[in-house]
């Protein structure tokens, strides 16, 4: 009876097939998990974005969003905003909230930094009433990949696009 198995010399060429194959494929996974990360991320942005301004004008007034603690990473609210300083605060009337997916960085341009805001016509304001434009920017995990921007235009609609974003916008993102 002749025993069955592999050589020493076989397992370890089938061993360095596949570090092989598995070192050409890990990196190509790791942006496709990036990429869906920043995908799912400008999709709950967007939501939340577009949710604001359809409750604006459902309740014909003046509605909310801003970041948890001043950081869109942290997530964000969408609120009432009855004293009108574009926090959330206790007297508020929370509508909803959402936690970031796993991003690198959000930045926002302007006042977008700190706050987007929809009156009952559904444009976009500042607190004082003027126009509220801007970017929200999501940072890819490398800045040699495109990352992902969200742009509200001076009347408060809503475009999502890709593209490089400039490493000024992410701090922190390896080369």
């Amino acid at each position: 009876m002749q025993a069955k198995g592999f050589t020493l010399v076989e397992l370890l060429t089938a061993l360095g097939l596949v570090t092989i194959l598995l070192s050409i494929g890990l990196p190509s996974f790791g942006r496709l998990v990036d990429n869906h990360r920043l995908d799912v991320g400008k999709e709950q942005l967007a939501r939340s974005i577009q949710q604001t301004r359809e409750e604006a004008v459902r309740r014909n007034q003046a509605v909310t969003m801003a970041p948890i603690e001043g950081d869109w990473n942290r997530g964000w609210q969408v609120f009432l905003d009855s004293n009108g300083n574009a926090q959330y605060d206790a007297a508020d009337e929370l509508l909803s909230q959402d936690i970031a997916a796993r991003i690198s960085h959000i930045h926002g341009s302007g006042a977008l930094a700190s706050y987007v805001r929809y009156n009952a016509l559904g444009e976009s304001e500042l607190l004082h009433g003027g126009f509220l434009a801007g970017t929200l920017r999501l940072c890819p995990a490398e800045a040699s990949r495109d990352g992902r921007m969200l742009v509200i235009n001076r009347v408060g609609r809503l475009r999502m696009d890709k593209g490089p974003i400039a490493e000024r916008y992410c701090p922190g993102t390896p080369q």
